[in-house]
């Protein structure tokens, strides 16, 4: 799959992106694809083929997953996320386009879209994380503890990455054997699993309702009835306080949509 890999300094972190041109050559219109918790820009693989028939496609590895470094002391949260897409952005001189975000990543589509209101034309988010609250005190106190890295790496075995893929789609004969291999990767690094505590520590909560209820971006939700993560309730609250929102929710899907149903949502966003 052609594309031209960079790397962006954000706050002293090399920050991987990628961007991969549209096979229609008259085209001016970008996408950018916004990974969940614990995925990288992998998770799109089979959307970004089919998007680049008539856009130029743009993803990227938020700290400290996939290819993106690892820096245990530099605390990020999803505010910091919205300012890094933004710096990014600028950086590509990329003023607007179309923004699709599974999970965490719907999450940071919806807070941008908030922030920067100009540059969005559309949203597509996937299951989007939403309403939840800032990490509680406790868990943040077991998150800063020295144990904690190690108690992850124990959790994250490549035997666990399986069974934890498992319980998020409604079909675990369609994990592959490279979706396994993809997922497992970034649980190699050592340093990945301080970075995570501190993640954790740090994240903040999700966009609040009186926020949400501005969003003016036309928006295309996305839900698998399946999804054992976040329940589709959620979908339905988003499309009561998004504007101008749609909601589609499809019975043979879990939480990983753009694994699971890439055809669908692609017959959506096209």
């Amino acid at each position: 799959m052609s594309c031209s890999t960079g790397i962006f300094n954000f706050n002293g972190v090399a920050v991987d992106y990628k961007t991969y041109p549209s096979y229609n050559t008259g085209t001016s219109k970008t996408i950018l694809l916004l990974h969940g918790f614990l995925a990288s820009q992998y998770c799109f693989h089979h959307l970004i083929p089919e998007l680049r028939r008539n856009h130029r496609v743009l993803t990227l590895d938020f700290p400290p997953f996939g290819q993106s470094s690892k820096h245990p002391e530099t605390a990020f949260s999803y505010d910091d996320y919205t300012r890094l897409v933004a710096a990014l952005l600028a950086h590509l001189n990329i003023n607007r386009l179309d923004i699709a975000g599974h999970s965490m990543g719907g999450q940071i589509a919806m807070r941008f879209s908030f922030h920067y209101p100009k540059m969005v034309n559309r949203l597509y988010l996937f299951a989007p994380s939403s309403y939840m609250l800032p990490t509680d005190a406790f868990s943040s106190l077991v998150a800063s503890r020295h144990f904690f890295p190690s108690f992850m790496k124990l959790i994250f075995e490549a035997g666990s990455v399986v069974r934890f893929l498992e319980h998020l789609v409604a079909n675990p004969q369609s994990i592959s054997l490279r979706m396994v291999v993809a997922y497992s990767i970034p649980f190699m690094n050592q340093r990945f699993f301080s970075s995570l505590a501190t993640f954790i520590q740090h994240r903040g909560g999700d966009l609040p309702n009186d926020c949400i209820q501005q969003i003016q971006t036309p928006a295309i939700i996305f839900w698998g009835s399946q999804d054992p993560l976040l329940p589709p309730s959620i979908g339905y609250r988003l499309l009561a306080e998004i504007p101008s929102a749609t909601l589609h929710v499809f019975p043979d899907a879990g939480h990983l949509l753009p694994e699971e149903i890439p055809d669908t949502l692609i017959a959506f966003m096209s």
